[in-house]
């Protein structure tokens, strides 16, 4: 009896031991097999967005044409003259109008328009979608050599349209005065379907029981906006603000450089494209180009951190 007692209380325990060791086993597999398949991503950032950025930097403590291996190190000599450069704090100050106040226009606008579109009452729901993305998937050259077109002084569409109104016309892109506002109507008109589209996905993933139950307790359609639609799709708008920040330099600069190139007299001269001015825009100076770089890439990581910071708030579950 007592050995077979013993032999009872030993399988459990080997049998334990054993699946402690399969458990284990598993366990760094399936790390290794995680770690394996990440390395590729990891490698790819690293090359194409890390090394890049630290290379910039280091671009930035030289003075160097870009032509030759003859570079000359300054140190922080750039940061310091970028810093007295009044061509810089023009753009800034163009950078920081055109695309807070591109930003504000197109969520207000994208967020708005989700909520109307997505109203079951609205049969023309689809056209008016598609009429709205369309923009996003046309061309850059093509936005802005239509929009050079209608911005035309003499002969451009808007112009004419104005006159047949009786409203004098205006040299949109040639007025200091309204040049950044034009450009930013641009870069709303161009950005502003694929925003809509993306929180139109969120706001029909709402569930109706949430409206049926609110219309029921007596509220209309902008309580219900404020107090359930906004609040269940704010997640989905704080990652939307991250990426159109991020991506804004781009598009800013297609913009400006295909419309304006910065003038007139530097009134839409932004800091992507003074960095182009200075590297590709004849002036061959890429040290100093990549200061303002530099200066680009704090100025977009800041504003992001800025933003998902002050946007923190309860998250809500569907």
């Amino acid at each position: 009896m007592t050995t077979i007692g013993s032999g009872q209380n030993t399988a459990p325990a080997s049998g334990g031991a054993g699946g402690k060791v399969r458990r284990s086993h598993a366990e760094r597999s399936r790390r290794w097999f995680i770690f394996l398949f990440s390395v590729p991503a990891l490698a790819f950032y690293f090359f194409f967005r890390f090394l890049p950025s630290i290379m910039g930097f280091a671009i930035s403590l030289f003075n160097w044409k870009g032509v030759s291996l003859n570079m000359k190190f300054i140190g922080f000599d750039n940061y310091s003259r970028l810093f007295q450069d009044s061509v810089f704090y023009k753009a800034l100050g163009n950078h920081f109008y055109i695309y807070l106040l591109n930003t504000a226009i197109v969520f207000v606008l994208a967020i708005a328009l989700a909520v109307l579109i997505t109203n079951s009452k609205l049969r023309e729901r689809n056209f008016y979608r598609i009429m709205l993305f369309f923009p996003s998937v046309v061309p850059a050259v093509i936005v802005n050599v239509l929009w050079v077109s209608v911005y035309n002084p003499n002969i451009g569409m808007l112009n004419s349209l104005l006159g047949m109104l009786g409203i004098a016309g205006q040299n949109w892109i040639g007025d200091g005065a309204i040049v950044k506002n034009s450009l930013i109507f641009v870069m709303v008109w161009y950005s502003l379907g694929f925003y809509m589209v993306l929180f139109m996905a969120a706001v029909l993933n709402i569930p109706a029981d949430l409206f049926e139950a609110s219309r029921i307790d007596g509220a209309g359609t902008v309580r219900q906006t404020f107090s359930i639609t906004i609040p269940l799709i704010w997640e989905q708008v704080r990652t939307a603000l991250v990426f159109f920040i991020v991506t804004s330099c781009g598009v800013g600069f297609n913009v400006v450089f295909m419309l304006t190139k910065g003038g007139p007299s530097k009134a839409s001269e932004i800091l992507p494209s003074y960095m182009y001015l200075l590297s590709f825009g004849g002036q061959s100076k890429f040290g100093y180009a990549m200061s303002v770089a530099v200066m680009i890439m704090l100025i977009t990581t800041f504003l992001a951190l800025l933003l998902l910071r002050l946007t923190k708030r309860e998250s809500h579950e569907m």
